[in-house]
């Protein structure tokens, strides 16, 4: 027992015991730092994302990509600045929680048609014009009766999104500033356009 009182009143050892307490706050710190630092990194990309327009890149086939920034939120950041995606992700009986990824992305398509009128009997007696088209994209039957027109439209399109390591954050750095994830979406269909799209990349804290 004596022995190992004046082991720890030994100067060497306090000296130690100090010296690995400051290590450790050291450690700690440097850490918190890198933490704190790379918070920095994310918000300010957010800000970023969040102030650039949808920029629309043509690529070699001639069709259009809709590029945007991607966005890297904390579950707690999500609920606050997108409560819209999160009640789509609710609706989709998913727990916020336990997402990982939202996108959304906006199309609209807009295209002319011509077609020919037949005429036809239904029920015998009741004259009425008949109307279909079909595309690759598109197929549509019509019947004109009077002055009332029914139609059935189907519309098949594909959408493709690619997350890739984009644009420096500060172009001026070179290969010191880290590259900015950033998405790409086409649509198969050319009549369709892309008005919107983002993708939220959520962050467990």
């Amino acid at each position: 027992m004596n022995t190992l009182v004046n082991i720890l009143k030994s100067p060497l050892l306090q000296r130690l015991i100090v010296l690995g307490v400051l290590l450790a706050a050291v450690v700690l710190l440097y850490k918190s730092n890198e933490r704190l630092h790379a918070d920095n990194k994310r918000l300010s990309a957010n800000v970023k994302a969040l102030g650039a327009e949808l920029v629309l890149v043509k690529t070699k086939s001639g069709k259009l990509a809709a590029q945007t920034d991607l966005l890297v939120l904390q579950t707690s950041e999500l609920k606050k600045l997108f409560p819209r995606e999160v009640k789509q992700i609710e609706a989709l009986e998913v727990g916020v929680s336990k997402a990982t990824q939202v996108s959304t992305t906006v199309m609209e398509t807009k295209t002319n048609l011509i077609t020919t009128l037949r005429d036809s009997l239904i029920r015998d007696t009741i004259k009425v014009s008949l109307f279909d088209y079909q595309d690759q994209w598109y197929t549509i039957k019509g019947v004109q009766e009077n002055n009332t027109q029914r139609l059935w439209i189907t519309s098949t399109d594909t959408l493709t999104q690619v997350l890739y390591r984009g644009e420096r954050l500060r172009p001026w750095l070179w290969f010191f500033s880290p590259r900015t994830i950033q998405q790409r979406v086409g649509l198969s269909n050319p009549n369709a356009t892309i008005k919107y799209s983002q993708t939220i990349q959520i962050q467990k804290p």
